[in-house]
């Protein structure tokens, strides 16, 4: 009997690894992994479009905390306070707003506070509720180092 109960504990033990394991394997993969052909835009040619392009031409979204879109953004932009998109409920933001960029094949630029994670995660996104990857792009370095923050006509201030 006590040699029953010992291998009982042992299945059991074993039994608790292997759920264990498999909810591992089962974590959220990081939608900033995910195989993307990333489009990059750098700083020098977004200013060249914000200074040349109608508006009407492109679109802007803008994933910084409220707060600090409130500070400082790129003109024209839509706020969608969704950074860093690692959560359920910051991705359904994006989610919930991403109607509104659908239509059209004109360029859309995602700015995020560094540029990286969190703009790709709202790519990631957007490309599942099927806008065309070939129209997303992402603003390198982001908000936070914007070299053109002293030109009212490249940025925004409320």
């Amino acid at each position: 009997m006590k040699r029953m109960s010992g291998l009982l504990v042992i299945v059991l033990a074993m039994f608790a690894v292997v759920l264990t394991g498999c909810q591992k394997n089962e974590a959220k993969e990081d939608r900033a992994e995910a195989d993307i052909a990333w489009q990059m835009i750098a700083p020098e040619k977004m200013k060249t479009v914000l200074e040349n392009d109608d508006p009407a031409d492109y679109q802007i979204i803008d994933i910084q905390p409220e707060a600090d879109y409130a500070k400082g953004h790129l003109p024209n932009s839509i706020s969608v306070p969704a950074y860093p998109v690692d959560t359920e409920k910051l991705e359904k933001l994006v989610v919930d707003n991403a109607d509104q960029f659908k239509d059209g094949d004109n360029p859309i630029y995602v700015v995020c506070p560094g540029g990286g994670g969190g703009a790709k995660r709202t790519v990631s996104l957007l490309i599942d509720e099927g806008i065309d990857e070939s129209r997303l792009f992402i603003v390198e370095n982001g908000a936070k180092k914007w070299p053109y923050k002293d030109d009212q006509k490249l940025w925004v201030t409320e």
